[in-house]
């Protein structure tokens, strides 16, 4: 059970991470993204040096959702990113992510028709350093994204990926036998 002020604080800060969205969702993308950035630090975000959203994500999920998002240090993010923050998303170092892509936490049992739609947990997400995330990339719940791999525009990840791969479509292709 958590105490009254710890459940003020995180109220506190869902408040400050809605006013963010609210804000700044009438600012386009790519002008004042420094700013953008830095509110989102002050909403509660951790956020690396050097990092930089392009536009205003849109944070989701129940509680403080903000204290579930860790971003690493010179990373990017184009315009229309989507958390779904029901659990931990970890972003590593060197990560560059398109625009409209969506990370989502949120698991469905989709066996009993009985339940179908309804949550039935989370899952964390981690996408390692030097990742690259084309534009409408969808990463589900518990995937694990390894370093240094390239995932192709619209692509769905279901599952984890290896380190230094390439995923277009359904195809998977080793990059470290590139060098």
């Amino acid at each position: 059970m958590t105490s009254p002020l710890a459940a003020n604080s995180a109220r506190s800060l869902a408040w400050r991470a809605l006013l963010v969205e609210q804000v700044f969702e009438w600012v386009p993308p790519f002008a004042a993204a420094r700013v953008t950035t830095l509110a989102l630090r002050a909403a509660g975000v951790r956020i690396g040096r050097a990092s930089v959203f392009w536009g205003v994500p849109r944070l989701a999920g129940t509680g403080n959702v903000c204290s579930r998002l860790s971003v690493g240090t010179y990373c990017g993010f184009n315009a229309r990113t989507y958390f779904e923050l029901d659990d931990e998303i970890t972003i590593c170092d060197h990560v560059a992510v398109g625009q409209d892509v969506m990370f989502l936490t949120r698991k469905y049992d989709s066996r009993d028709p009985e339940r179908r739609g309804v949550s039935s947990g989370s899952a964390p997400i981690v996408v390692g350093a030097g990742c690259w995330l084309g534009a409408r990339v969808t990463v589900l719940p518990g995937v694990t994204i390894g370093a240094g791999s390239v995932i192709g525009a619209s692509v769905v990840v279901s599952k984890d990926v290896p380190v230094d791969t390439l995923l277009m479509g359904n195809r998977t292709i080793s990059l470290a036998k590139w060098r």
